[in-house]
């Protein structure tokens, strides 16, 4: 049996993590704690950071001393140097066992990197256009309390704006969009064009994308390449948002090649951004940890 630390337990995702860990094949190895901001650390095998960008990086270094990995669910270390940027299904060989600190991504990139995965291994992936519905739920709480009110902006309408405006026009979150795809499919030429709106919708995350390619695309065998993609569901029915919630995949609809450009393919993917796009693929890291490193 390991223990498991989760910092953070009170907040959305940390009390999302619980119930994933207790779901977890593993579950009966694993002794779960769990942390508030306030309660000072214990030794741990794994510690997940269930906590925000100005709390991470204050805690990640000290949580060294008391864990042998430390999984962070927040931004702030998934661009930096030696930090590998995990989605198990994708990349988990990017951890050793001299990996101390691991981040997960972004909760909309999920899907997409999902999407685009196994079609780079048949062709040459150019550029990608991608626009997100974000829900409501992925704001944390403080939005979430926006939104009860009657007046909010967020209600009925759509607010392109998520995170703070950078001085080259883009926002925070767009340029996580931009530069944790490339990170995580490691295609540091693919191009990334991003634009980000929050909809009235309380679960769940939706992209419109367009895939350029070097070489045209074989609409035969395209849906049977994504189908090959773990944690991606592709079955001709069209999904939204709602439909997707308390669900771990990401789903694949509208797939259809373009009327002018056939090296150019549209389609629509949506993700509980709650459980894939945080708290299960958290879960799914720690699960990866202990079947390699500690399941002996």
């Amino acid at each position: 049996m390991i223990t498991v630390g989760v910092f953070g337990v009170r907040g959305i995702v940390g009390q999302l993590m619980l119930k994933q860990l207790e779901a977890s094949p593993h579950a009966q190895d694993y002794k779960v704690l769990g942390f508030g901001r306030q309660d000072k650390p214990q030794k741990v095998d794994i510690a997940i950071l269930c906590t925000d960008e100005t709390v991470s990086p204050q805690l990640a270094p000290e949580l060294k001393n008391y864990a042998k990995f430390v999984i962070d669910m927040s931004s702030y270390y998934r661009q930096k140097d030696g930090v590998p940027l995990v989605i198990p299904e994708i990349n988990a060989n990017t951890i050793t066992k001299d990996t101390w600190l691991i981040a997960s991504p972004n909760c909309t990139v999920t899907g997409l990197v999902l999407a685009l995965n196994p079609l780079k291994k048949h062709y040459t992936l150019e550029e990608v256009f991608s626009s997100s519905y974000q829900a409501i739920s992925g704001g944390g709480k403080k939005l979430l309390e926006e939104f009860e009110k009657p007046n909010s902006l967020y209600r009925a309408n759509c607010v392109p704006l998520i995170g703070s405006i950078k001085d080259n026009g883009f926002t925070s979150e767009e340029l996580k969009g931009i530069y944790e795809a490339k990170k995580i499919l490691g295609l540091p030429d693919l191009r990334v064009f991003s634009h980000t709106v929050r909809v009235p919708v309380m679960v769940s995350h939706g992209l419109t994308i367009t895939l350029r390619a070097k070489e045209e695309f074989d609409m035969q065998t395209l849906p049977d390449i994504l189908r090959s993609q773990k944690g991606v569901i592709l079955d001709g029915k069209v999904y939204t948002n709602k439909e997707v919630e308390g669900r771990g995949e990401a789903f694949i609809s509208r797939l259809r090649q373009d009327i002018e450009d056939k090296r150019v393919i549209h389609f629509w993917c949506v993700c509980d951004n709650l459980l894939k796009g945080a708290a299960l693929n958290g879960r799914q890291i720690a699960d990866y940890l202990f079947e390699e490193f500690f399941n002996d």
